[in-house]
């Protein structure tokens, strides 16, 4: 059975920078095998408008690791309040070593292959 879990640095008292996802959800993936970066385009739940936004999949679990959470959910559920896939948007899946190919080339974390709206 997939697991919900969610801490947040505000637990303890660090507060982090918004709008972390491509890079802290790409280092958690590095030498990671049978995980999957995921780049796409979300609505965002308190404006209701489309975003970029970077999360991990394995199996039928989703990981994010953004903005000083820990977020592990079963991918149903996370596409659901993201409302993913966003009409007009590709979703970008990466092992972690196209990944590290993708970095190199581009020189940051990403998105690489999109243009998301904001």
């Amino acid at each position: 059975m997939a697991r919900y879990k969610k801490r947040t640095k505000k637990e303890t008292g660090n507060k982090m920078k918004s709008g972390d996802c491509y890079e802290t959800n790409g280092r958690w993936m590095i030498g990671k095998d049978g995980y999957k970066l995921v780049h796409g385009v979300v609505i965002n739940q308190k404006d209701g408008k489309p975003m970029g936004h970077c999360w991990i999949e394995k199996d039928s679990v989703v990981h994010d690791y953004s903005n000083g959470q820990e977020t592990i959910i079963p991918i149903g559920m996370y596409y659901m309040l993201g409302k993913i896939p966003v009409k007009g948007y590709k979703l970008y899946k990466y092992n972690w070593e196209k990944m590290g190919i993708m970095i190199l080339k581009h020189e940051h974390w990403g998105p690489w292959e999109s243009k998301p709206p904001r």
